[in-house]
């Protein structure tokens, strides 16, 4: 996810540098191979105008849609591990089962400072808020539809998160999904918060490990050749 962080504003500023000439001149003339037979026509210069115009909210709801997967990736494998070592019951392999699961996992952790176990609520129902864009993204081309509010997770702890805009959405049924940069590195941050809690939550609830780590004690310094190239164990 770290690595999800420097692509997403790596891009950004490539973007925000180059002249629009230059990319033009660096996209494929005239036509692409859309599939391995076909071939499809289009105008570069069209395309460098239009993205000029969508750019940040597309290449937002891109990196969401990446972030949301990655996590669920890492708390399929945590569930996983603490499956095969008999410490839970099968967990069904469904995220929102999976996401309910890790919040009663980490409700009544002690692990984390004050100001994070304050906000946990919050950081989960951001997480929840996250999946149910992600699926709209994925499955309703990046528009609101109305699973957006009900598939919501209200466990009457999760502080349940709904995007401003989605009122909008009631009045326009075709409102699409509008995210910056912002908005998702605040998505970001508490995804990283959320699973930083829940590897330290297994670690000491199944394994006996109360010792956990904190990036900002440690002051390392981001090894990105290993967050860019997969090497990284976590994923964080």
């Amino acid at each position: 996810m770290q690595g999800l962080w420097g692509f997403h504003n790596y891009v950004t500023a490539a973007v925000q540098v180059a002249p629009k000439r230059q990319l033009e001149e660096k996209l494929p003339f005239g036509k692409f191979r859309l599939t391995h037979e076909w071939d499809r026509f289009y105008d570069s210069a069209a395309l460098v105008a239009e993205m000029g115009n969508v750019f940040e909210f597309v290449l937002c709801r891109t990196s969401l849609v990446g972030l949301v997967s990655i996590f669920e990736a890492a708390v399929e494998r945590f569930i996983q591990r603490v499956m095969e070592q008999d410490k839970v019951q099968r967990v069904p392999n469904k995220y929102n089962a999976q996401l309910r699961w890790v919040f009663d996992c980490v409700k009544e952790t002690g692990v984390g400072s004050p100001a994070i176990l304050d906000r946990l609520p919050e950081t989960c129902g951001d997480v929840d808020n996250a999946r149910r864009l992600r699926n709209c993204i994925a499955h309703n081309n990046g528009k609101y539809d109305d699973s957006y509010y009900e598939d919501v997770i209200d466990d009457g702890w999760v502080k349940v998160r709904i995007e401003p805009d989605y009122d909008q959405y009631r009045r326009d049924r075709w409102m699409p999904i509008f995210l910056v940069t912002a908005r998702f590195e605040y998505f970001s941050r508490s995804h990283i918060e959320l699973l930083h809690i829940l590897h330290n939550t297994i670690q000491a609830k199944f394994f006996g490990h109360l010792q956990g780590f904190h990036y900002g004690k440690e002051r390392k310094s981001i090894e990105w050749h290993r967050v860019l190239s997969g090497k990284s164990s976590v994923g964080m």
